[in-house]
């Protein structure tokens, strides 16, 4: 994992403003937001970014989607293009297009668009090496999703792929993994598979772990660990994680903290609402 070169991102707009107490869930969300702050949350993460250096593009319009902002489910990028993800829910559905005209109009390839019946959502997956990948299958991603995402990872030059069960009680699996340099992954003890861990430490990777029990609200509460590496061992995060920060610190990591607390609303954190295009190259062994 070498420094962030280049993200994709979307701010939210008067779409937030079809969220109500009486469908909130139907659009996926805990509750209904504000747009107002949750504007103010996501124009802060965009100026981070740039203050870091990283060239940060908006997706504009999608004003009927009201979980646009969430940039990383509509596509992952592999070594060599994206894949563009199918969504499960019908709500969703639609953002995929407008993050895959903007991905091809800066020159980036298509590598593989979902097709059914495969279903595949981008923060379902991490390319944590150029040939080490993570990949979820659950609510999400479906059987034919991760084995299409696994023959797209193939053809980019991943060699392996290690498959993460996600729980019932996660929707993606960067609600409980994070990585934060290029051998290093942190995790949470009680959900993360033994077998995926194991296979990550012959890979090569440090696992670190936190407890289920130590984060604020369990594991969907905060989204602790959906944090964004601008570069090895320099973390953005969300506030209100003190264990997950302390945690990192001790191991020498940087930790920025940003207020997300808007953003929550609708399920996702700091890695979600951040489209990652490209990051510095960096060479194995």
């Amino acid at each position: 994992m070498g420094a962030l070169k280049e993200v994709v991102m979307h701010v939210p707009g008067r779409e937030i403003l079809l969220v109500n107490e009486n469908n909130y869930r139907q659009y996926l969300f805990r509750s209904p937001m504000s747009l107002e702050r949750a504007r103010e949350e996501v124009e802060e993460l965009v100026g981070l970014y740039r203050s870091e250096g990283v060239r940060v593009h908006l997706v504009e319009g999608l004003e009927d989607k009201p979980n646009a902002m969430y940039a990383r489910d509509p596509f992952l990028m592999t070594p060599r293009g994206a894949v563009i993800s199918r969504f499960m829910y019908e709500v969703r559905r639609g953002e995929e297009r407008a993050y895959r005209e903007i991905i091809e109009k800066l020159g980036y390839p298509v590598l593989k668009s979902m097709r059914e019946p495969e279903v595949f959502e981008g923060g379902n997956a991490m390319v944590l090496s150029p040939s080490v990948a993570l990949a979820g299958v659950g609510e999400r991603t479906n059987r034919a999703g991760l084995e299409a995402l696994k023959a797209a990872l193939r053809e980019a030059g991943v060699e392996q792929v290690i498959e993460v069960q996600t729980p019932m009680s996660s929707i993606h699996i960067d609600e409980y993994v994070a990585q934060v340099d290029a051998r290093t992954v942190v995790t949470v003890r009680q959900v993360f598979p033994w077998e995926a861990a194991e296979a990550l430490r012959r890979a090569g990777f440090n696992v670190l772990t936190v407890e289920y029990s130590q984060l604020p609200g369990g594991i969907g509460g905060r989204l602790c660990l959906n944090m964004v590496a601008l570069r090895p061992r320099r973390v953005v995060m969300g506030t209100g994680c003190e264990v997950v920060r302390k945690l990192l610190e001790g191991e020498g990591v940087d930790v920025i903290e940003v207020d997300i607390d808007e953003v929550l609303k609708g399920g996702g954190g700091v890695h979600c609402l951040t489209g990652v295009l490209s990051r510095e190259p960096i060479k194995e062994g």
